[in-house]
């Protein structure tokens, strides 16, 4: 514990910070500090409060530079802009704004209305510097390059790195869910169909995941929020058969896993 201490020297009065503490049972000083005058602590009291006001701040760094890492692993960000037609204009890539949505909902559910919020209070953004907000329009207005053609060649580069890389799958575990959503017209996907939330007079979207045994993801489709999963099975099986054979990955010994609910 440190506390004042007060010599007093030819006549003068001099303070020190000392600190004590219990040493083979027994109170001995560990160290101390000379301090100065009761004068000379008030000059550098003044001293300290004209001196300008710095506010530090902290932020998660660990888990933003392992996705950061990994992305460059992958080489994600130059893939997607591979495959998607922007113009060349100050800010982000499309690449950039995936990368950000995914490192953001990393840390928990975000929507795009919340993403700026969430940029401001972490270490990206010491990182990255772009001349715009992160709006929901802005997120739309990079969305609309990525659509399903697109998004299927991005995953085939994605796969072909992941496999180079010693991720062959063995084993794959099919599954498929839907969400609903407030679209009321005007949309190929959304359908009425159950869902899961029990919100069956809402029109919903229903999407198909493959993932290899290390619970990475391997591939994805979306399709019609009408559509049954016993009758979408057969699509989602094509696709699978025909990334394996694409990616030149023998099937004989491999497991699909999937459930009782694709049995037609």
């Amino acid at each position: 514990m440190v506390s004042l201490k007060k010599k007093i020297i030819k006549g003068h009065i001099y303070w020190y910070a000392v600190e004590m503490a219990r040493v083979d049972g027994k109170p001995k000083q560990i160290w101390q500090k000379y301090l100065g005058t009761a004068k000379k602590i008030v000059e550098l009291k003044e001293k300290a409060a004209e001196l300008p006001y710095i506010k530090l701040k902290s932020f998660q760094y660990g888990k933003t530079a392992a996705l950061l890492s990994i992305s460059e692993e992958l080489n994600f960000i130059e893939t997607v802009n591979k495959h998607t037609n922007k113009k060349k204009i100050e800010g982000l890539t499309v690449g950039e704004y995936l990368l950000l949505n995914i490192i953001g909902r990393c840390d928990g559910a975000l929507s795009e209305n919340a993403m700026q919020k969430w940029f401001d209070k972490s270490s990206l953004n010491l990182l990255w510097k772009f001349p715009h907000k992160l709006t929901c329009q802005n997120f739309l207005n990079h969305y609309k390059y990525v659509d399903h053609e697109t998004s299927q060649k991005i995953e085939d580069d994605l796969c072909r790195v992941l496999i180079e890389k010693g991720l062959t799958p063995q084993m794959l575990f099919l599954d498929e869910t839907n969400w609903f959503n407030y679209i009321k017209k005007g949309e190929e996907l959304p359908q009425n169909g159950k869902n899961k939330q029990y919100r069956n007079h809402m029109k919903q979207v229903c999407m198909g995941l493959a993932v290899s045994e290390d619970n990475v993801p391997f591939m994805h489709e979306v399709y019609e929020g009408n559509k049954h999963d016993s009758k979408i099975f057969p699509e989602l099986m094509d696709i699978i058969i025909k990334r394996l054979t694409d990616l030149k990955i023998t099937t004989e010994d491999m497991i699909l896993v999937f459930d009782k609910g694709n049995n037609s």
